[in-house]
């Protein structure tokens, strides 16, 4: 899903199977080292578990794939993914490329929002790349937050990543970097429309706040690029309200 263009909530309704499916490609020029990122998040989140060979991982927004795809490297084969994403043309091409890859039989694709899915037994994990940043505000992200946090089992790792700050030289190098990769002058400007009515997170301390008031501490930096973000933190119920 390229989140840096869309909405959350209004996913299902901007992303048709065309842009959808463009989108590994338009987000691989949005995101030097995408793949990397995604290998970082797995590497990371298996060593969280000991690499212990069954674990059941949530990943939020999963889009068309891409994220569980180096799970088959550093996790055991016991290692079962839920995948959500309110859109079913990404949903649909999640699966095509994870039937390919030999992933769907331990992925359970779902092309809803996280809390329109059923409550099942606790996950041991969770990650959401891309997401955050497009929510409209604080409670939105406190709200989607703590439904990732009710869905995981006590000391559980979440890997979460966003964009931070809009700082203008950084966000030039952005729009040099499209338009030298091909983009049309037109659509650099509508992204830069685009961009101007997103609330973005001004700073890491305002994302690690949102984090610990759902129950998520101690968030280490694991990647970064431009504007964009990821972390590792983990999920502490006793903390809330503490």
């Amino acid at each position: 899903m390229n989140k840096d263009e869309h909405e959350h909530g209004k996913h299902a309704v901007t992303f048709g199977r065309e842009r959808a499916l463009k989108y590994d490609s338009q987000v691989r020029l949005s995101i030097e080292g995408y793949d990397a990122m995604h290998q970082v998040a797995a590497e990371v989140l298996v060593a969280a578990l000991s690499g212990q060979e069954a674990a059941s991982h949530l990943m939020v927004g999963i889009g068309t794939g891409s994220e569980v795809k180096p799970f088959a490297r550093f996790a055991g084969a016991g290692w079962h993914f839920t995948g959500v994403d309110p859109s079913a043309e990404m949903i649909a091409i999640a699966r095509e490329k994870l039937a390919a890859a030999g992933l769907l039989e331990r992925t359970s694709l779902h092309a809803c929002e996280l809390r329109d899915l059923p409550r099942g037994p606790s996950f041991d994990g969770a990650q959401m790349i891309g997401v955050l940043h497009h929510l409209p505000d604080d409670d939105a992200r406190i709200e989607l937050l703590r439904e990732i946090a009710g869905r995981l089992v006590p000391g559980a790792h979440f890997v979460i990543g966003c964009r931070v700050g809009n700082e203008p030289l950084l966000r030039t190098v952005e729009e040099r970097r499209l338009i030298a990769n091909g983009w049309p002058a037109e659509m650099s400007e509508q992204r830069r429309k685009a961009m101007a009515t997103m609330r973005i997170p001004a700073s890491d301390a305002e994302v690690f706040a949102l984090l610990a008031q759902a129950g998520f501490v101690a968030p280490r930096f694991i990647f970064g690029e431009l504007q964009f973000r990821v972390w590792v933190t983990r999920y502490e119920p006793s903390t809330i309200g503490a």
